[in-house]
């Protein structure tokens, strides 16, 4: 009967709740991504990426950095954390029961007319108490609470997941890099070969009295040029698997290589999709709207901290002055009613507590503003790359196969005589940095492809 009563006491008490209610920031979006070829088509960031990154190499890497990266398994254990966090707001709601128990023996002194009533001089004590407080939730404050926790735990899984998408990107990314150092390491080393030829042709004509050794010094000048990439690229491929290593959470070493990574671009369409399906597909955007709502209930928490808070206190439990009689019926003794407790004079502090939460709420909604800024920026961008490299590419291998034309030319004019070495001296020149270029322009290409997928929100599937 008691527990009738007390119920719907309860539903009164806790039917204020103060503070505005969470929800999504109302923020405006664009009506496209910019760049975009089919709006409303399926987003290419809508693919697993063991789809995306098939290659066996690449899969293998990417797996071993979700397994074991530092910084995801750490943004793993916020998520534990946040957790037990919410567990112990959601507390709050229940009864907080403690238990005692103590034993004394006091002893009066005879000189300072100290004694019972029977003229003893010692006296025992003896308890067991159980202490019980519920502080009802009067004005929404502990349910603002849970609310504020619920999303800081949402917060820390969304965090998790940006952590994901942007270590898949650097995994691919940096796997990329290191192919491309490859290529300009095969580049330089075809080069030298080629150049090596070139030098002994022209100390065979000058030998014979037909070269000068002005033209013996360019072309050992020229081989020079290709000799001296292959430390520095030898150099930047031991920096780039050591990064790769400790992309994977593992100390430095080599990386094996796959095959070429080419089809990772063939037969690819990217698509960005509906602007609203990008907002709720990058975790970053997500773990900002969480934050937002989080401090929008906290609010309610600082004005409820201004109030009286409404308690229910009692104890109960057995006192006796002898131990053996201490669980006996007549031993037993409680006490319990409410406690209404609240501020009267704070100077101000309960109103500055609330100015500054409400202050936080807008530095999340102003942080979930340039969160999804960014993701506009970065999608539009890397659409925008994934478009040009592809033409770069086109243009830059129409001008490999005319520099090797020239190339082959200018060797022909200079063994006939119609020509000095320079014009051979400046077509390799011109040859072996056009192939450079076609390297990097393949590889742009692919981290393109590698940035349009994170910008667009993939990666945590």
């Amino acid at each position: 009967m008691r527990s009738i009563l007390i119920y719907p006491c309860v539903v009164f008490f806790t039917s204020c709740v103060l503070g505005p209610e969470p929800g999504n920031p109302d923020v405006a979006l664009p009506s496209s991504i910019r760049g975009d070829m089919a709006p409303h088509g399926t987003s290419f960031g809508d693919k697993s990426w063991r789809k995306v990154f098939s290659d066996p190499t690449l899969y293998n890497l990417i797996a071993r950095a979700l397994s074991n990266n530092p910084d995801l398994v750490a943004a793993t254990y916020r998520i534990e954390e946040a957790r037990a966090r919410a567990q112990v707001v959601r507390s709050a709601y229940f009864p907080n029961i403690n238990g005692s128990a103590a034993g004394s023996t006091d002893y009066s002194s005879r000189n300072a007319g100290q004694g019972n009533a029977t003229g003893e001089r010692s006296s025992e004590s003896y308890n067991l108490t159980g202490l019980l407080s519920w502080e009802l939730d009067l004005w929404g404050g502990i349910k603002r609470d849970n609310q504020a926790a619920r999303a800081r735990l949402l917060e820390s899984e969304y965090q998790r997941d940006a952590v994901q998408t942007s270590l898949i990107a650097a995994v691919a990314s940096s796997y990329i890099d290191l192919q491309n150092l490859d290529e300009r390491l095969a580049i330089a080393r075809r080069t030298i070969e080629s150049r090596k030829g070139s030098l002994e042709l022209v100390t065979a004509r000058r030998d014979g009295g037909v070269s000068s050794d002005l033209e013996v010094g360019q072309a050992q000048a020229l081989l020079s040029q290709a000799q001296i990439l292959v430390p520095t690229t030898e150099r930047a491929i031991v920096e780039k698997e050591n990064e790769i290593r400790a992309l994977l959470g593992e100390y430095p070493g080599g990386i094996t290589r796959g095959g070429s990574l080419d089809k990772l671009d063939s037969s690819l369409r990217i698509a960005a999709g509906l602007p609203s399906l990008l907002i709720a597909r990058r975790p970053d955007i997500s773990a900002a709207n969480q934050s937002f709502q989080a401090a929008t209930a906290e609010i309610g928490v600082a004005e409820a901290l201004r109030l009286p808070t409404l308690s229910l206190t009692g104890q109960g439990g057995v006192i006796s002055g002898d131990f053996n009689k201490l669980l006996q019926g007549n031993s037993a003794a409680y006490s319990i009613g409410p406690q209404l407790a609240g501020p009267i004079f704070d100077a101000g502090r309960g109103k500055a507590r609330v100015e500054g939460a409400k202050a936080r709420a807008k530095i999340a909604l102003s942080d979930y503003q340039k969160s999804a800024q960014q993701a506009f920026q970065e999608a539009a961008n890397s659409l925008n790359a994934y478009q040009k490299t592809g033409e770069i590419i086109v243009e830059q291998t129409k001008l490999v196969k005319s520099q090797m034309s020239v190339s082959s030319i200018a060797l022909d004019r200079f063994q006939g005589g119609a020509s000095s070495y320079l014009e051979v001296l400046d077509a390799e020149r011109e040859l072996f940095s056009a192939e450079l270029d076609l390297a990097d322009a393949r590889s742009n290409r692919l981290r393109a492809v590698v940035q349009a997928y994170r910008a667009l929100g993939g990666g945590w599937q």
